[in-house]
């Protein structure tokens, strides 16, 4: 069975065996990364990808697995694009609803 949602692991680190190993950790379902870099999610796939297919030693299986389980790469790059996206509705309702979710005191204003 698929898990509701989706799993998203936030590093900094440029040590792929710690990708890896969150992905075993989450027992290979899809997983999104956020990557506090500036270089692009299609330079990263490609590295991590490389890197999947030179741990799994020619086996397809492994290779195929951890393929699979990349759901997406978000960078930098990616959320400075969002957020230019938004606008002050969108802003103002993410802190109304965070507030509210941390209970934290909030005006109407």
């Amino acid at each position: 069975m698929r898990p509701v949602g989706r799993f998203f692991q936030v590093t900094e680190v440029d040590n792929y065996d710690k990708y890896l190993l969150d992905i075993d950790k989450v027992m290979h379902f899809p997983i999104s990364f956020v990557i506090k870099t500036k270089l692009s999610k299609e330079y990263i796939l490609c590295k991590l990808n490389e890197y999947i297919d030179v741990r799994a030693n020619g086996m397809r299986i492994i290779q195929e697995r951890y393929h699979k389980a990349i759901e997406e790469i978000i960078t930098i790059n990616e959320l400075q694009q969002w957020i230019a996206e938004l606008n002050d509705n969108i802003i103002r309702d993410i802190d109304i609803y965070y507030k509210f979710e941390m209970n934290i005191d909030y005006d109407n204003n």
